[in-house]
């Protein structure tokens, strides 16, 4: 009797084992659709040009507030801001953009974005028209700012350009 019981005490184990193993791998597979989920892909129409980084795009109605992935414009009251909204507007304003969600809400999200399979980070930090924060990841993006900054070009043509972060902790 003593062999049957521990039979059966291994059969149980080896049951919960695999329920053990089934429920990790259904929550693995849940926050992998998740993830997916924030990293959508949409396309829309630029509406508004807020500023250098910021856009609102319209897809199915809806309006979303877009910041630029990588890179950080002038603000509009420092030099080269009004500049850098003006040449964003040119590129994208009522034209149809693709864009690649990072993170955020339903109103407001951190994206990569293109226009006519061009991305506007990689095209601002080429031009010298906003800055890529010090230790960003993106290799790309960076090597793109300090060619930028060799020319130089852009705001790198002011003497001592003062980088957005700064000044808006200047301002608060």
């Amino acid at each position: 009797m003593g062999g049957l019981m521990n039979g059966r005490k291994e059969v149980i184990m080896r049951s919960n084992s695999t329920k053990l193993v089934l429920c990790c791998l259904g929550a693995a597979v849940l926050l992998a659709g998740v993830a997916l989920a924030n990293q959508q892909t949409i396309t829309g129409k630029c509406i508004k040009v807020v500023d250098g980084d910021t856009l609102i795009v319209e897809c199915d109605k809806t309006r979303r507030t877009v910041e630029l992935d990588g890179i950080d414009a002038p603000e509009l009251q420092q030099p080269w801001g009004k500049e850098v909204r003006s040449f964003l507007r040119d590129v994208v304003a009522g034209r149809q953009v693709e864009v690649e969600v990072l993170e955020g809400t339903e109103d407001t999200v951190r994206a990569r974005v293109t226009v006519n399979g061009q991305d506007l980070s990689e095209m601002l930090a080429a031009r010298g028209l906003a800055w890529v924060p010090e230790g960003s990841s993106d290799e790309a993006l960076s090597e793109l700012s300090s060619k930028a900054k060799d020319m130089p070009c852009g705001l790198w043509r002011d003497a001592d350009p003062v980088p957005p972060w700064e000044f808006r902790e200047a301002r608060s």
